[in-house]
């Protein structure tokens, strides 16, 4: 009887304390069984490696040195109009406008991040404007082309 007694209670100790966690992933005709410990180690790994944050964005400066083309240099507001609206004939697309520091002024164009970015440009202003120049200053990162 004891016999009995204990076989039984072994029996039922194993039932309830062998039973695994089993976990089944299926995709398509394809099922995937393993432990629960399993599961729980890849989860733990894979928050450890994997970034769950998104990336910070990269701050961009407001301003940056940079260049720009300088096509025309007076002490004359109205010879500088004059040029500025010739230049804006020749260069439809891009930025160009009129700078006054007393008591000069300066018609420049575009611009660029560096001189050599900016030498394409100068060849061709040079075409009309001889005297065309490139001058290096500080310009609004986001208008650097």
């Amino acid at each position: 009887m004891q016999f009995k007694l204990a076989l039984i209670t072994f029996l039922l100790a194993g039932i309830l304390f062998a039973q695994t966690n089993v976990v089944t992933t299926e995709s398509g005709n394809l099922t995937i069984e393993w432990e629960k410990k399993l599961e729980d180690h890849i989860a733990s790994k894979e928050k450890e490696i994997c970034i769950s944050d998104p990336p910070q964005p990269v701050e961009i400066p407001e301003f940056c040195r940079g260049a720009r083309v300088q096509v025309f240099y007076s002490k004359s507001r109205s010879e500088a109009e004059s040029k500025l609206k010739e230049l804006k004939g020749l260069f439809p697309t891009e930025f160009s406008n009129m700078e006054f520091n007393s008591p000069d002024y300066k018609v420049k164009l575009w611009h660029f991040e560096s001189r050599e970015a900016a030498q394409s440009t100068l060849n061709k202003a040079r075409r009309t404007f001889p005297s065309a120049l490139i001058v290096e200053e500080t310009v609004r990162c986001s208008l650097i082309d």
